[in-house]
């Protein structure tokens, strides 16, 4: 096969991937809530928040995509926190660790099953937490960050926060950097990761990244938060001990490049209600673009992704 990556082709052989490397980390059957929490556009299940942005499907496909893309952001940034930080951290002695917005819970299980000692909160504005192997360590409760989180001030030593560009407004960025410091101890630390923009490749990858870009600039998100996570981390009150923007290659034919590669066209395949028009394609064209977009990235000038991470500690007072 080389270095190709047909969307079409490759969809069973990701599914087993993540059914099979994941087998000893989570399962990923999720609790079930009434149907009026959600609703049904084009055979997905999306959430029923009024209140949020977030646009992206909150059903087992998604669930899916979700834990690839945990494996590949932990083998890019060599583990589930920056090095730097783990000394921060109180890990080994009963640490207290809320990671907002958890989804499925991939990220605070893995980790979780490392610090058995420690105490593990995911929160999420849908309950999409799994039901069973949970480590005891681990509890998930229903809670939006923008309603403000239902904890007393200084309660965690470490707050994880990630891939929320397609879940908040522009303005909203402030507010819950904000509050995640307000539920931070004096000394404790936070770490935020945002995807970038695919703006790297031939000219078919990049129209098809700006057409993306200009989606979620139309829903009032920011293309751009990745580049701006210092900043804003910075302006909640941390001291920024580190910001890098880290480059993802998808051209390789390494397993690490094709699970981005596999993420890149669930995200494009996601978006394609919003995508059809801007591009000129019918829903019929769509998968075929889809196939192609792989295929291109693949192709030099070489495409490439990145990702955004910033950690950040809060003073001692």
């Amino acid at each position: 096969m080389g270095n190709k990556l047909s969307f079409h082709k490759k969809r069973h052989e990701r599914s087993s991937h993540a059914s099979s490397s994941n087998a000893s980390h989570e399962s990923v059957t999720t609790s079930s809530q009434s149907s009026s929490d959600f609703i049904f556009r084009n055979g997905r299940k999306f959430h029923g928040v009024d209140s949020s942005a977030y646009w992206f499907p909150s059903d087992d496909e998604e669930i899916d995509r979700l834990v690839g893309q945990h494996f590949a952001l932990k083998a890019l940034f060599k583990g589930n926190i920056l090095d730097i930080g783990l000394p921060l951290i109180p890990l080994e002695s009963n640490a207290r660790i809320l990671d907002v917005g958890c989804g499925p819970g991939t990220w605070i299980m893995d980790i979780a099953t490392e610090y058995p000692t420690s105490e593990f909160i995911g929160i999420d504005m849908c309950d999409v937490f799994p039901t069973n192997i949970r480590p005891p360590n681990v509890t998930f409760q229903v809670a939006n960050v923008l309603n403000k989180l239902p904890f007393p001030d200084n309660s965690f030593d470490f707050v994880n926060i990630r891939l929320f560009i397609i879940a908040l407004k522009k303005e909203q960025w402030p507010m819950v950097f904000s509050e995640i410091y307000r539920v931070t101890k004096p000394g404790g630390c936070i770490q935020s990761i945002e995807a970038c923009m695919l703006d790297r490749g031939n000219d078919f990858v990049r129209r098809a990244g700006k057409e993306f870009e200009n989606a979620i600039a139309r829903l009032g998100q920011d293309p751009h938060v990745a580049r701006k996570l210092g900043k804003l981390v910075e302006q909640a009150g941390f001291d920024v001990l580190h910001h890098e923007i880290k480059d993802i290659p998808l051209r390789g034919s390494d397993r690490l490049t094709r699970e981005f590669l596999w993420d890149v066209a669930m995200i494009f395949k996601t978006g394609e209600q919003m995508l059809l028009g801007p591009l000129g394609l019918t829903s019929e064209q769509y998968p075929e673009f889809l196939d192609r977009l792989c295929k291109e990235c693949q192709k030099l000038p070489e495409a490439k992704w990145a990702f955004g991470l910033c950690f950040g500690q809060k003073p001692i007072l």
